[in-house]
Parts: structure tokens; C-alpha cells; sequence
């Protein structure tokens, strides 16, 4: 459960984070500039499972700022709480080169359960995008807001 939102709002980010399939995550790199960028995810109910290409920007910032925040895009449709924006911690979890992504059998069915139809799109299977995207980062909210 996210922390700090009421009952309603918390329903309605729950539905938003298993519905959505891309969030946008903000690191912050040492000079003290934030950096967003599109991320997949998966949301477990308490933490966020991000996987990300070694040594990137994203990857270099959170080994000097674990804190991030993650945010969705508007849900125009909805009249209340269509903007969620989230705080929290990330970890980091690289593999060693050449191998795949240090992950759970759960977290694998369940990221390409969630994003096996962008995988074909790529034209990527999922072994190769576990492989490419060899880092995991794992962010466990500290706070959340959504009106």
C-alpha cells in the first residue's frame, strides 16, 4: 500500500499502477540536476521492480542518490485524483556482466506478464531483455500524493 493516502486516492492509484505500464522516474545526478525518464515497472504493493541497461545516467545518479520519485502521466479521463506522484528509496541490484538480471521467478512472470506485448513490439524476447537490461533497481515509496 502506498503510504499517506487516504482510502479513496489509495484505491485509485492501486487500480492506476497495475493498469499502467510506463511511470516516469526522477533521479538526480551529482551536480544536484534532476533527470527523468520513462521507465517499465512492475508494483507489487510495496515496492516498484525497474529494470534498466547498466552504467546509464539513471543508474549512475542512484549510486550517489538513492532517492527518487516516480510519477505518472495524467489520467484526463478521471474528475479526481488523476495525478499520482510518488517518493521513495531505490536500491540497486546490478548483475555481474553478462549475465541476466539478478530476479525472483515471480518478478520475471510478472514483468513479462505486464510487458510481454512491448517486448514483441521491440521485437525482443524476454530472455534478451533481461540480458540487456541487466541492473534492477527496487523503490520502496516513502510517500505518496495523488489529487
Amino acid at each position: 500500500m502506498l503510504p499517506h493516502l487516504g482510502t479513496e486516492a489509495g484505491i485509485r492509484a492501486e487500480q492506476r499502477l497495475r493498469d499502467e505500464t510506463v511511470i516516469w522516474l526522477t533521479t538526480v545526478n551529482p551536480d544536484g540536476q534532476p533527470q527523468t525518464s520513462p521507465v517499465g515497472y512492475v508494483w507489487d504493493g510495496a515496492r516498484f521492480l525497474i529494470i534498466s541497461k547498466p552504467g546509464i545516467a539513471k543508474v549512475r545518479n542512484l549510486r550517489d542518490n538513492p532517492r527518487v520519485a516516480l510519477h505518472l502521466d495524467l489520467d484526463g479521463d478521471a474528475e479526481e485524483f488523476s495525478v499520482l506522484t510518488i517518493e521513495g528509496v531505490a536500491e540497486l541490484d546490478p548483475a555481474p556482466p553478462g549475465e541476466p538480471a539478478p530476479l525472483r521467478e515471480d518478478e520475471i512472470s510478472g514483468y513479462v506478464q505486464k510487458h510481454l506485448e512491448s517486448m514483441r513490439w521491440a521485437g525482443v524476447t524476454p530472455e534478451e531483455t533481461f540480458a540487456d537490461f541487466s541492473t534492477v533497481i527496487r523503490v520502496t515509496p516513502t510517500r505518496a500524493r495523488s489529487y
